[in-house]
């Protein structure tokens, strides 16, 4: 469907002629108002607008489309050669052509056939991407209850619950732990990053204990250095006591920081800080693993991006990990930020707004947080399906 906006009554009733002959369904409007009432009412594929109108200007129009729909084709078209838009203004309000009504009828059609064609593409990979969403969430939420099952029995078993275990099964059932570990943590991330592509970004916001949360990432280094030469520790000196925000969207951010920083980490330690630090708390994940190129500190946060390094290769993923902790640190109002040297290691920082905070209140530096036993599944923890 395509809406014409023309103040010139003339203008309209020619274009309206011409599409309707090329077998296009026509919308007309003689004023921006009419035009906004005909947007919100009918599903517009294409926006052909007069660039000069009275009431309102053609920017001021733009605007109000975009906000209602993103994805429409919009032409605008003048009779004035004076008063062609300018191209920083087309580029800043996305418009995909300018027609001027001189050139005739034939351009016009080529311009109306070019957005039409544009839009169809644009629908259909807005389509796609929506069933490869749903997909990834189905397939990930049918894996949810087997890897339940596996986790929660490797961990009976290795906490003797059956029985002491034979030396020689020791390591054997560690390894399951690990794989099924990373196995849950990779499901958790493409769901949640599945409900992101969908737009479903929901809060559920209420107050988180800072103590809570730094145990149960101690805990999970802890098990995920095991047997390695890295140690851990937490200081949550100047911490604040508890904050407002939504703890499943915290967690699952702090807990992909702690689970790439052991990763990487083949000796020496990774330490936690929380801080609060000009009206934000940040809380920090340090690692003295094999660091970031500077080229590559913003990279890292794409979508499936993988880093060629060699340091790197022994450890590769789907690359999903950081993407989504950003995305769901800006949907909390705050973001991920890098600090890396490569050799030397890195600091990921969750920064988050600090007005919600309660505290800080001293905790005393180096805490000495009980590892708690082993770490639970994901699927023990708060979490949002």
């Amino acid at each position: 469907m395509i809406l014409v906006v023309d103040d010139a009554v003339e203008v309209l009733r020619s274009i309206r002629a011409l599409l309707s002959r090329e077998g296009h369904t026509v919308l007309t409007a003689t004023s921006a108002d009419e035009a906004l009432a005909l947007f919100k009412q009918h599903e517009v594929h294409l926006l052909l607008l007069d660039y000069l109108m009275p009431g309102m200007t053609a920017a001021q129009m733009i605007r109000s489309v975009r906000a209602l729909d993103p994805f429409v084709q919009i032409i605008l078209q003048t009779g004035y050669v004076d008063d062609r838009p300018a191209r920083a203004m087309m580029a800043e309000l996305d418009i995909q052509g300018y027609h001027d009504k001189a050139d005739g009828p034939e351009k016009l059609l080529v311009w109306v056939g070019a957005g039409l064609k544009t839009h169809r593409l644009v629908t259909s990979l807005r389509e796609r991407e929506r069933l490869q969403n749903e997909l990834v969430a189905n397939v990930s939420h049918e894996l949810c209850t087997p890897l339940h099952i596996i986790s929660g029995y490797t961990e009976l078993l290795r906490e003797g619950e059956f029985g002491e275990l034979p030396a020689a099964a020791v390591r054997p059932l560690r390894s399951v732990a690990e794989a099924t570990h990373t196995l849950s943590e990779l499901v958790t991330d493409f769901l949640r990053y599945a409900k992101i592509e969908s737009g479903v970004t929901e809060l559920d916001q209420h107050w988180m204990a800072t103590a809570e949360v730094a145990r149960e990432l101690k805990r999970l280094a802890s098990f995920l250095i095991e047997g390695k030469e890295v140690g851990c520790s937490v200081d949550l000196e100047g911490a604040p006591v508890a904050l407002v925000t939504d703890s499943v969207k915290v967690r699952t951010i702090l807990r992909n920081l702690v689970t790439n920083a052991a990763k990487f980490t083949a000796r020496g330690a990774i330490t936690l800080r929380f801080r609060i630090r000009e009206e934000t708390v940040r809380i920090a994940v340090s690692d003295t693993g094999v660091g970031i190129a500077p080229e590559d500190q913003e990279r890292i946060f794409d979508p499936f991006r993988q880093l060629d390094e060699s340091l790197t290769r022994e450890h590769r993923g789907v690359g999903l990990g950081l993407a989504l902790s950003r995305r769901l640190a800006r949907i909390l109002g705050g973001d991920v930020e890098v600090e890396s040297q490569v050799g030397v290691g890195s600091t990921f920082t969750l920064v988050l707004p600090g007005s919600l905070a309660a505290g800080p209140e001293v905790h005393g530096p180096r805490l000495g947080i009980p590892d708690g036993g082993a770490y639970p599944a994901p699927w023990a923890l708060a979490e949002e399906h």
